[in-house]
């Protein structure tokens, strides 16, 4: 499994299809700008969830995994969160045992830990929250899933909006 974890708003697949030979036809000044467009709006969204970590269940963990949010600059939206990068924990890492990363770090935090006892640390704490339930064909999640839910259709939208006026208004103008 990937250290890194990138969530995307999935398109039907012709649909994608169809976008991806436009975007293959667009000029390199066009595709430049959807990609800064995508990676501002996607920066707003790494920032609700940011705000949300507040609120989870265990926010010190949620927060240092919220630090690794980064909006990704490509033509779809998209953004990643874990990663490789070794998380500041309390404790002392060693060569054998070193400290985790982000990556490791996300599931736990976002989903929680089953409530069989195997999370439980020597002093009776707990790794991670409990699990967070499900929902749907899946888990609810604390605060990144929910506020991917709950910002949904608004991202569709800015996306929507940016190709268009990328497409339209500023290539079409010049090509067409």
């Amino acid at each position: 499994m990937s250290d890194r974890t990138r969530f995307e708003i999935k398109l039907d697949k012709k649909d994608r299809d169809a976008l991806m030979r436009a975007f293959e036809t667009m000029p390199k000044e066009a595709q430049t700008q959807l990609r800064r467009r995508n990676k501002i709006q996607m920066a707003g969204l790494a920032q609700k969830i940011t705000v949300a970590a507040n609120y989870a269940p265990n926010p010190a963990q949620a927060r240092m995994v919220a630090r690794s949010i980064r909006p990704n600059k490509d033509r779809f939206p998209s953004i990643t969160i874990g990663g490789a990068r070794r998380a500041p924990v309390s404790r002392k890492g060693t060569e054998r045992n070193p400290k985790p990363t982000y990556g490791e770090l996300l599931y736990g935090v976002e989903f929680g830990a089953s409530e069989n006892g195997k999370g439980r640390l020597p002093n009776g704490g707990r790794r991670f929250p409990f699990y967070s339930g499900r929902y749907g064909y899946g888990s609810r999640g604390y605060f990144i899933y929910p506020t991917l839910r709950k910002n949904q259709e608004r991202i569709r939208q800015d996306f929507i909006d940016t190709v268009e006026k990328v497409m339209v208004l500023k290539w079409g103008k010049n090509n067409g």
